[in-house]
């Protein structure tokens, strides 16, 4: 009897640290459409282009979409990125250009934060994950 109250209690801890983990990562709508927006199709062709401006060309293609550097963490604008793709999806053009440089980005989604959707640059691996902070 001991033993089964033991499994009920662990499956009911892992259900409800699984229910949580889910709510805390669920995209908010803002960006749930930046999601949407880095799957639209686009052409480039850096060679050598500062960050700062491939940001600003990437802004022009793609209407609507904020993307932000962590300058405090060590994103310089000023860091001169290659990548040239035709036909290719906004995600895969970000993923290209910073992966190779030890950069990744992710999605902010908390609805109390001014920049709620808007894409993060920052230095690390993982690509595309929501970011819940503020």
């Amino acid at each position: 009897m001991h033993r089964l109250l033991g499994l009920f209690l662990a499956v009911t801890v892992f259900f409800v640290a699984s229910f949580a983990q889910a709510q805390a990562t669920k995209a908010t709508p803002k960006a749930q459409a930046t999601i949407k927006s880095l799957e639209k199709k686009i052409t480039v062709d850096f060679k050598d282009t500062k960050l700062g401006d491939i940001i600003d060309e990437l802004k022009d293609q793609v209407k609507g979409v904020q993307i932000r550097m962590d300058g405090k963490g060590g994103v310089s604008g000023n860091r001169k990125l290659t990548f040239t793709g035709k036909d290719v999806t906004v995600k895969e053009v970000l993923e290209g250009l910073l992966k190779k440089e030890g950069l990744c980005y992710g999605i902010t989604s908390n609805e109390k934060d001014a920049y709620d959707g808007s894409v993060y640059i920052r230095v690390g691996t993982e690509f595309g994950n929501l970011i819940n902070k503020k």
